[in-house]
């Protein structure tokens, strides 16, 4: 069942809470991520058991482009080495997909910043990019990877989303001010969710299967 703004919203909030570990501030950035680029989980996670016969790869630092405007208001790239405060302020960003679901391969999917302060799809992928790199040189690392303060990298689970979702429904009411049951939200949630917004927004339905690269 589909899931609105205010599910990984929630769940970005957690992450801004003075105990909140790297994993909980990770499964909100990439919630929000996930709703605002209708992302397919394997995209953006990592499975618990890997199934070699998928074709869609994750996205790694290398795959990600942020764009700030310039005095003229025309986007252009900002350098990998930008600024935190670059990056956080970039007005759209841009990820490359290896490959994916439906055997397309090279495609790029791009998000402006909506001018929300801390529920922007831009800045939530800027403190993923912001953290990781803060802790790795290195380009292939997965946007899911997080770093807890012993240093030791970790990986945003599928489960580690789903848990999430899950807890932010129960505290959302969403069986009583939706009748959606709890049970029903799972991972495929956010991706429709997102959908469902573009289309409640006027969006066509062309528009959102190519938005969400559904043939």
């Amino acid at each position: 069942m589909p899931v609105e703004a205010d599910i990984p919203e929630f769940l970005a909030e957690l992450g801004l809470e003075k105990d909140a570990t790297e994993l909980i501030k990770a499964v909100g950035d990439l919630s929000l991520t996930a709703f605002y680029f209708l992302l397919r989980v394997g995209e953006y996670t990592i499975k618990g058991k890997r199934n070699e016969s998928k074709q869609t790869v994750q996205f790694r630092i290398k795959d990600v482009t942020f764009f700030r405007k310039d005095k003229r208001g025309i986007l252009r790239m900002l350098p990998r080495n930008a600024s935190d405060e670059d990056i956080l302020a970039a007005d759209a960003v841009t990820l490359k997909l290896e490959n994916q679901k439906n055997g397309w391969k090279g495609v790029c999917v791009s998000h402006h910043s909506n001018g929300e302060e801390y529920h922007n799809p831009t800045k939530a992928v800027g403190r993923r990019y912001i953290h990781i790199r803060s802790h790795t040189s290195d380009p292939n690392t997965f946007l899911s990877a997080y770093f807890e303060e012993d240093g030791v990298r970790r990986d945003v689970k599928d489960s580690d989303i789903r848990a999430g979702l899950k807890v932010a429904a129960e505290a959302l009411d969403y069986m009583g001010t939706r009748g959606i049951p709890v049970d029903k939200i799972d991972t495929h949630s956010l991706r429709i969710g997102g959908a469902n917004a573009l289309s409640l927004n006027g969006y066509s339905k062309e528009q959102i299967q190519k938005m969400g690269r559904w043939r």
